[in-house]
């Protein structure tokens, strides 16, 4: 078992170290560093200036004060799992299952059939698609799961948009350039 350690998000851009005013739109960024899934938070600037980078995912987001209780983004959640498939890191693999036993339970995913060589593998589809999306089985108690469903709350507090599975945004806004770029 792995040990998670996810920075909590910033009030200030990892680049320019200027602060968010509240509301201010921002980009959140996840990549895997070598100790641990590593977060950024840019302004929109640092973020079009800065190329592709190496990260697994992103999504826009804005800083408020106010909380307003726990809220899902499911479809972000989910194509965080669609583009975790294939990877092999022991984090990610971690990840990759809670996101699947939280997408489960939200019946975004059906379990198929679990396979048990060469290791255990749950077999599972999106509903009304025609595809098989394999996840490892991980070993931990529901308290890990519970602790790592709350780290998975405090990466994605404040998210707002997500890019679709073609990398354009799916609110219909513009295509930052890093993402145009390739990533």
């Amino acid at each position: 078992m792995v040990d998670w350690k996810i920075a909590r998000r910033r009030d200030c851009c990892s680049g320019c170290s200027s602060t968010f005013e509240e509301g201010a739109r921002h980009v959140s960024t996840l990549s895997l560093g070598t100790a641990d899934l590593a977060r950024e938070d840019l302004c929109l600037p640092c973020w079009e200036r800065r190329g592709a980078g190496d990260e697994i995912f992103f999504w826009f987001t804005r800083l408020r004060s106010e909380r307003r209780g726990l809220q899902l983004d499911l479809p972000m959640l989910e194509q965080l799992f669609l583009r975790l498939e294939g990877r092999e890191e022991a984090r990610i693999l971690e990840l990759r299952y809670v996101l699947c036993l939280l997408l489960m339970r939200k019946k975004r995913l059906k379990l198929a059939r679990v396979v048990r060589d060469p290791r255990e593998t749950m077999v599972v589809r999106r509903p009304r698609r025609d595809e098989s999306l394999h996840v490892v089985v991980c070993d931990f108690g529901t308290e890990r799961i519970d602790e790592l469903g709350r780290e998975l709350v405090e990466i994605f507090d404040g998210a707002e948009s997500f890019p679709g599975p073609d990398g354009a945004p799916a609110s219909g806004e513009e295509v930052p350039p890093p993402l145009a770029a390739g990533a």
